[in-house]
């Protein structure tokens, strides 16, 4: 089930209230926020911090990570097309299966991401390096 006070929170926008608040939440537990099957499309959320979130099966298209913190984000099978996730601190997020069409990727950290099945048709992955066995 979803974090009502999250979804609330990301909804309006308010980054720095939602980082305040998910930091406070990482003193009690170590689980990540559970965003599963949300709709976030077109949010701007410019440097929020996502670590360990749950967004599998999220609709995020068009959204603006740029600078966000998805650091072991389970972002499998999330619709990420046409994000900005320019600067995005991906390490060790799950991307299977996600849709990443032209998503902004410039200088995205996608180190130890597990990508197999994600889709990235027209992004733009300038100054970024996938190994072999993330393809």
């Amino acid at each position: 089930m979803a974090n009502k006070q999250a979804l609330e929170l990301l909804r309006k926008e308010q980054v720095d209230e939602f980082n305040k608040w998910v930091k406070l939440r990482r003193k009690e537990t170590d689980k990540g926020v559970n965003l599963n099957e949300q709709d976030l499309s077109g949010l701007n959320l410019h440097y929020v911090d996502l670590r360990n979130a749950r967004l599998n099966g999220a609709n995020l298209r068009g959204i603006q990570l740029e600078g966000a913190d998805l650091r072991k984000a389970r972002l499998r099978g999330a619709d990420l097309e046409g994000a900005n996730l320019r600067d995005a601190r991906l390490r060790g997020a799950d991307l299977r299966d996600a849709n990443l069409s032209k998503a902004d990727l410039e200088q995205a950290k996608l180190k130890k991401v597990k990508s197999k099945g994600a889709r990235f048709e027209g992004a733009n992955l300038a100054g970024i390096a996938i190994p072999a066995e993330q393809q």
